[in-house]
């Protein structure tokens, strides 16, 4: 080889370097998404959400709990808890007697009441399901749609 392609491999790995260097930086500070400024990229009903769920997790996984989308649930209330941070955990009703959608908000929730139907969005994680028995679809960083 010449020293004029030594040196144009060099600087071609060089520049790919930086370039993989600047994408890595970029990704690691970007943050998380604004789930209660962003617009929702999938609405659904609950009793359809836990039914996606419980069909084929694999392909539900794929639809609805991907890193940054933002699905829309409307469902009607079943029960308001709080967890050890003392953020809200408001369950929705399914098709299935024993199955909720569990969804932990960080925005208020105050008006909210058992029975009520309302509409949140957040980010679905999936599934919770041990030894092949389904159990409920876990929906985190929630708001009210207003």
């Amino acid at each position: 080889m010449t020293r004029t392609t030594k040196k144009t491999i060099l600087f071609s790995l060089l520049g790919l370097f930086a370039i993989g260097a600047s994408v890595a930086y970029y990704l690691y500070n970007k943050g998380l998404v604004d789930v209660e400024q962003a617009s929702p990229d999938v609405k659904i009903s609950s009793p359809e959400l836990y039914q996606a769920f419980s069909t084929d997790s694999v392909a539900a996984n794929k639809k609805f709990s991907r890193k940054d989308e933002i699905v829309q649930v409307s469902g009607t209330v079943l029960t308001i808890t709080k967890n050890q941070q003392n953020n809200a955990i408001i369950s929705l009703k399914t098709n299935e007697a024993d199955a909720f959608i569990n969804c932990t908000f960080l925005g208020p929730t105050e008006k909210v009441k058992e029975g009520d139907t309302i509409v949140l969005k957040g980010i679905c994680i999936g599934i919770n399901s041990d030894l092949g028995i389904l159990g409920d679809v876990y929906m985190i960083r929630c708001y009210l749609v207003k």
